[in-house]
């Protein structure tokens, strides 16, 4: 099971077409080695100079996130798909036996920086949802959660939106 959770920080038309994460898939489970992906929305343009990362120990602190241990072993690689799509691949050496995994993620381009909170779960590996009557392989997605947007930061020209205008008086 996954669930997305998100902070929103600020909101302009501007920053609707900037790129942004998308869904989270986890194809591994509790005890195993990590193993998800997260979809990455952007214009080609931007993936030509986009990076990803595990935000900072601060920015776990500002979201009110511990920074765990587990965290540490994992590695975060951008993967540019043949059809422009992009994801990221969150994987671990090591096996996650926490059931509960908070990560921050930081996407960072040319024109803007843009972080975000996925919380899921690791189901253990002999689970089987009750509403499932096949067993699903463990190469298969276990959780797949909807995205929403996170804090966006970017520069402060970008942030300027025209102020609306007021309608003229009628005579």
């Amino acid at each position: 099971m996954a669930v997305a959770s998100s902070l929103i920080l600020a909101g302009t038309p501007q920053m609707a077409r900037a790129a942004g994460f998308g869904r989270l898939a986890v194809f591994s489970a509790l005890g195993q080695p990590l193993r998800a992906e997260v979809e990455i929305t952007a214009t080609r343009q931007e993936l030509a100079d986009i990076s990803v990362r595990l935000a900072s120990p601060e920015a776990f602190k500002q979201a009110g996130l511990d920074y765990a241990t587990a965290l540490l072993s994992m590695r975060f690689d951008l993967e540019k798909r043949p059809d422009g799509s992009a994801v990221i691949k969150l994987t671990s050496e090591r096996p996650i036996n926490d059931p509960f995994i908070d990560v921050l993620l930081e996407l960072n381009w040319a024109t803007g920086r843009l972080v975000r909170e996925y919380t899921f779960l690791l189901d253990p590996p002999e689970y089987t949802p009750r509403t499932s009557a096949v067993t699903p392989a463990v190469t298969a997605p276990t959780a797949i959660a909807p995205a929403r947007e996170a804090p966006l930061m970017v520069p402060d020209t970008l942030l300027v939106a025209p102020l609306p205008q007021a309608a003229p008086d009628a005579p």
